[in-house]
């Protein structure tokens, strides 16, 4: 599986997506699963089980749960190791998932097909657009069920190696829920059915010399979605997601990562489906507005062949308009954690970080593989 956090997480990041509705957030998913696609090849398949723990600071704490297949390699020897994989997670929070995904790479790497299903219920908080207003310190509780699917084919562009290009389709139903501790029981619940449906474009480039620990090389991608009742979607709007990472090898020892990643929403965006910050050590829904960006800075030490220990700067912003960004409303943490590789012969990470944010907060969390 950015596998950057793959086995169990694979599963919270598919209801992720759907906890913010946004097919950039399944994109980024599926762009998460390709970091296992690099790496010696296979003679015949590997069935691989994970528990592990999780923490972080809009879930929960609680246990994942996944099993991967990696299928044996092609004889023609191009292209990465095919994967299918299974998972589940639950949390305090009484927030479950369930997923499953499938991908591919056909006609010599040439095409590279990815799908993803699962279903789940999300106990998120709602603190209002712009970080700031009535229910910044006093979030609302909302719970999110939902199932969702996701297809996506990138074809490799002629006379290129590493960009790929092609359509995507997201569709997800369920209920949203939202719920007013602050003044039961005079107002009750409130609840919807809701539908969303989106086709979109995405593309591509990945010059990484190793998906699972990337020391060189870079990884873009663009994406654009319309939801709209063409596709069966409850809401009218658009959403645009770039991220851009670059990998230096400083030393044997020593890499340096930068990654820069925004989203912008257009049109009636549901509140769940708002652009948000990505810094580490905060709840997601803690920033969220119309435009977002989150810049991450990291530096890896490999201090023992399976030992890894990392820095890192994360500083986001949010605002209504995109020419209003760096003046809007931003936060930023630092951090520092402890990673273990989980196989001799692959650069799977499994870590304990801690971040220190801005609002003087010290949030520890549990991770598999890279940020980015």
């Amino acid at each position: 599986m950015r596998w950057y956090m793959m086995p169990a997480v694979l599963v919270a990041m598919v209801l992720v997506s759907i906890a913010n509705a946004a097919a950039p957030q399944a994109d980024e998913f599926i762009g998460n699963i390709e970091q296992g696609r690099t790496g010696s090849t296979l003679e015949k398949g590997n069935v691989v089980v994970v528990p592990i723990p999780m923490s972080n600071p809009t879930l929960g704490s609680g246990l994942q749960l996944a099993g991967l297949y990696l299928h044996p390699s092609r004889g023609d020897g191009k292209g990465p190791n095919p994967t299918t994989g299974i998972g589940g997670i639950y949390t305090d929070s009484d927030s479950w998932v369930a997923g499953i995904f499938h991908q591919d790479y056909l006609f010599e790497d040439r095409l590279r097909v990815s799908a993803v299903a699962g279903a789940g219920s999300l106990k998120l908080e709602y603190y209002g657009f712009g970080g700031e207003g009535a229910f910044a310190d006093r979030p609302l509780d909302y719970t999110l069920d939902m199932s969702i699917g996701y297809f996506r084919a990138l074809w490799r562009l002629p006379g290129t190696e590493h960009w790929f290009a092609g359509p995507a389709l997201l569709y997800s139903q369920g209920r949203v829920e939202m719920n007013f501790p602050q003044f039961e029981p005079v107002l009750p619940a409130v609840g919807k059915d809701i539908a969303m449906g989106a086709g979109g474009l995405v593309l591509s480039y990945d010059s990484r010399d190793n998906n699972y620990y990337p020391r060189r090389g870079a990884n873009f991608s663009a994406s654009w979605f319309d939801f709209s009742d063409t596709f069966g979607s409850d809401f009218d709007y658009g959403k645009t997601r770039l991220s851009y990472s670059q990998y230096w090898s400083v030393s044997e020892k020593l890499v340096l990562a930068v990654n820069g990643e925004s989203e912008r929403g257009s049109g009636a965006v549901p509140f769940f489906s708002q652009s948000a910050v990505t810094v580490r050590g905060y709840n997601r829904g803690r920033y969220m507005d119309d435009v977002a960006m989150t810049v991450h800075l990291e530096g890896r030490y490999k201090f023992h062949p399976r030992w890894m220990w990392l820095g890192f700067y994360d500083h986001g912003w949010i605002s209504e308009a995109a020419d209003e960004l760096l003046s809007g409303e931003s936060a930023h943490s630092t951090g520092t954690g402890l990673h273990w590789q989980t196989t001799r012969d692959k650069p799977l990470h499994l870590g304990l970080d801690v971040a220190f944010t801005a609002d003087n907060d010290t949030v520890f969390f549990i991770q598999l593989g890279e940020r980015f």
